[in-house]
């Protein structure tokens, strides 16, 4: 009987409302289109008005109507409603709602251009979704009921270290991982296009995971990507990690930062500038072979082992040469110090340049120890060792691991 009181259409694209309308017939109707003159009022799917309704359709039915349609093999429509007609009041004096009927052969949304966006990515995610089935790859699990939060991960899409769903290989089984434990974890891709999107999400949420590799991506600008997830971190949403942490704990003057550590070398020196460069590798040099380090890069390229060449002796000055390797393939050279410190200027110009100049320690021929960890645990120790007679301690360089 509470027809009288109209329908309330949820549109959906994909897995995801983007408006609810309240069709009120006319005075003495129970018809609700606009045809028989009644009124639609358009609400967001977030108003509180409907957040019952929006709780339970989406984390209790939404994810098993395809199955007791005996459709689970087929994804939900991409433009589709739901129509709900008012049922009888809870015990708790809360709105019940029935579906009416369910639309999917051909909505559209040509009063709504503004979603075509919103329609080409639940395209795209169908698609991945499909080829991450066929390629027995994970998919992420059913929102919890009620969780204990929010959490999102922040990628990026493109980029060498993504699967065919354009996810890394660990995020979605580390976001099953927290459904399981009862947060509520979904994705979410940045680009520049989608910052409104992507701040307005965060923004909601307790925590956020970043998955984003430093690099180039298309449509990405990584100030703007590190300004968005400042921001909500400064609003109180929990930061893993903070874009801080990661450029200074990633940077290479970290090194220079904890040589007072029993981790580190107390003559470590670090140069943002070309003068001082100048003025203090040749005194370094002087004293022990030496390793410089550019800031950018995670293969061993701007890597250089510097020593003094065989048979050398006395004062160093621009003239003396130098035995020269770098890490990223174990390639050697010589130069004189003037002719490599002026082809090391590339490496401190430019946005976050720098260069880390750090005593040469002749055991790395026996390679490096790596210690992963999560958090304040460790998880493995890995002992990376060079191709022989190399220094390099990557795969590329053919290390072993």
């Amino acid at each position: 009987p509470r027809i009288v009181e109209g329908e309330v259409r949820v549109n959906m694209i994909y897995d995801t409302p983007t408006e609810i309308v309240h069709k009120k017939p006319k005075a003495g109707g129970i018809s609700a289109t606009l045809k028989s003159g009644a009124q639609y009022i358009s609400y967001k799917p977030d108003d509180p008005l409907f957040a019952p309704l929006m709780k339970n359709f989406l984390h209790n039915d939404l994810p098993r109507i395809m199955s007791v349609l005996g459709m689970e093999k087929e994804p939900i429509p991409l433009i589709w409603t739901a129509d709900f007609i008012l049922g009888d009041k809870t015990s708790d004096g809360l709105d019940s709602y029935v579906v009416g009927e369910f639309n999917c052969s051909c909505v559209g949304i040509t009063q709504q251009m503004h979603l075509a966006p919103s329609v080409a990515k639940g395209a795209i995610r169908i698609i991945q979704e499909a080829r991450a089935k066929e390629l027995g790859l994970p998919t992420l699990l059913p929102q919890p009921e009620n969780p204990y939060g929010q959490c999102y991960f922040v990628e990026c899409r493109g980029g060498s270290d993504k699967k065919a769903d354009d996810h890394r290989g660990d995020t979605i089984p580390i976001a099953n991982e927290l459904i399981k434990q009862n947060w509520a974890c979904q994705t979410i891709f940045y680009s520049d296009a989608e910052y409104k999107e992507v701040e307005s999400a965060l923004s909601k949420a307790d925590a956020y995971i970043c998955r984003v590799n430093p690099g180039t991506y298309e449509g990405v600008t990584n100030s703007k990507l590190f300004g968005l997830l400042r921001d909500v971190a400064a609003k109180g949403v929990v930061a893993m990690s903070h874009p801080d942490v990661m450029q200074k704990m990633g940077a290479k003057d970290a090194l220079v930062k904890i040589r007072d550590l029993s981790c580190g070398l107390p003559d470590t020196y670090a140069y943002y500038d070309i003068p001082s460069f100048k003025a203090q590798f040749p005194k370094s040099i002087a004293e022990h072979p030496r390793v410089l380090k550019q800031n950018r890069g995670s293969q061993g390229e701007g890597i250089w082992v510097c020593k003094l060449k065989e048979g050398h002796s006395g004062p160093v000055t621009g003239s003396t040469m130098l035995d020269l390797q770098e890490a990223v393939d174990n390639h050697k050279e010589e130069r004189t110090v003037d002719d490599f410190m002026t082809f090391c200027e590339q490496y401190i110009v430019g946005e976050d340049g720098q260069l880390i100049d750090q005593r040469f320690l002749p055991r790395i021929v026996e390679g490096e120890v790596r210690v992963n960890m999560i958090y304040d645990t460790p998880t493995e120790i890995v002992h990376k060792k060079p191709k022989a007679g190399g220094i390099s301690a990557t795969l590329k360089s053919g290390a072993q691991y």
